[in-house]
């Protein structure tokens, strides 16, 4: 529905505009800006070709027109136009989908075990789970050495993908369960809360143990960026998990998928206000100074945003973290805040050469 939506939109966009107060009579409108833009280009070509400081003032205005260029934002503009025409088409004039109608709804099974079964099997298995945890804890890691012959740091980054992907099958299976369990008696609703709710307690201890396990991988490791997203997630599914377990009170949840893709959003928003190469760069000096140990190459090759924290560096230091950046030279088309903020950082500050080995530790 969504490339339809946005053919949908079109003349819906176009009623809109016309509506606008000065944006009615559209050829008019079109022939004023066609003839203005010719005016301006023409006379501002022959202006610029004619004296070299209008056009060195162009200069700094006019954007990079090569064809390349022009194709390139062409494309995005319509991709990225069509892409808001058709949600906000969907959002204003959402699809009428009437299940019960068509017979599309949910059918519990007849039997109690058909669903129940499954579940305390999970259940089981995260359990079994929880268990090789507490002992882990309780053994120590010179006991994890003897067993597995790993490392405390190995064996925490071993299963942290695991984890996660356990705890979004979790909330699958809780949902199918959910919608299979039966009802109709107060016996029914007890075993369908019992044992989602026990399932979701252990999914709770398994997103505090996937993040544990991170977090100890990260002070072993150093910081990086699927670091901190798959951080910024697996805290989401426990989120959700929250959530199931809310709706699991009044056995009401016609809410979650809102919630979740709002939480979602509010996530990755949350995710950008923190500046995450900034929050990358600052932990890891950190961890430099407290250890000694940091991956020079790693933070040479994040983004402008963290060249603000890496400028307060000494010089050879910063010589290290900085040996491949380069200033930009943006038009007002192509300005960005980071590397704004990147070049008001550094400043007049002259670049360090960097020689091979002067680096104070390696990688």
């Amino acid at each position: 529905m969504w490339p339809g939506a946005g053919l949908r939109g079109l003349p819906w966009l176009g009623r809109t505009l016309g509506a606008l107060p000065g944006l009615g009579h559209g050829a008019a409108l079109v022939r004023t800006v066609v003839w203005s833009a010719l005016g301006l280009v023409v006379f501002g070509a022959l202006f610029a070709s004619a004296d070299a400081l209008v056009a060195e003032w162009f200069g700094a205005v006019v954007p990079d027109l090569s064809a390349e260029n022009v194709v390139l934002r062409g494309f995005v503009t319509v991709a990225v136009g069509g892409t808001v025409l058709a949600a906000a088409y969907l959002a204003l004039n959402p699809p009428r989908i009437e299940r019960e109608s068509t017979g599309v709804g949910a059918r519990p099974v007849a039997r109690r075990y058909e669903w129940l079964a499954p579940v305390l099997v999970v259940v089981g298995m995260f359990a079994v789970f929880l268990v090789a945890q507490a002992t882990v804890v309780f053994g120590g890691h010179a006991y994890l050495r003897r067993t597995t012959g790993l490392t405390y740091a190995e064996y925490v980054h071993q299963g942290f993908a695991q984890l996660t992907v356990a705890t979004a099958l979790t909330l699958l299976v809780i949902a199918v369960a959910a919608r299979k369990a039966p009802r109709a008696t107060p016996s029914d609703r007890l075993w369908l809360r019992v044992a989602l709710g026990a399932l979701c307690v252990e999914t709770l201890v398994v997103v505090a143990s996937a993040l544990y396990r991170m977090d100890v991988y990260q002070e072993a490791y150093g910081f990086t960026r699927l670091r901190l997203l798959v951080d910024v997630f697996e805290g989401w599914l426990g989120l959700l998990v929250l959530a199931v377990m809310a709706a699991g009170v009044v056995l009401k949840a016609g809410w979650l998928p809102r919630f979740a893709l709002v939480s979602g959003a509010v996530a990755l928003l949350g995710l950008a206000l923190v500046n995450p190469d900034a929050w990358i760069a600052r932990h890891n000096l950190d961890r430099y100074d407290e250890t000694g140990r940091v991956d020079w190459g790693y933070l040479d090759g994040l983004s402008d945003d963290a060249v603000p924290v890496l400028s307060e560096l000494p010089a050879t230091e910063r010589a290290c973290a900085l040996s491949g950046w380069t200033r930009s030279d943006d038009d007002w088309l192509e300005w960005n805040l980071g590397r704004s903020r990147a070049a008001a950082a550094l400043g007049d500050v002259a670049k360090v050469p960097l020689a091979i080995g002067t680096c104070p530790t390696g990688d």
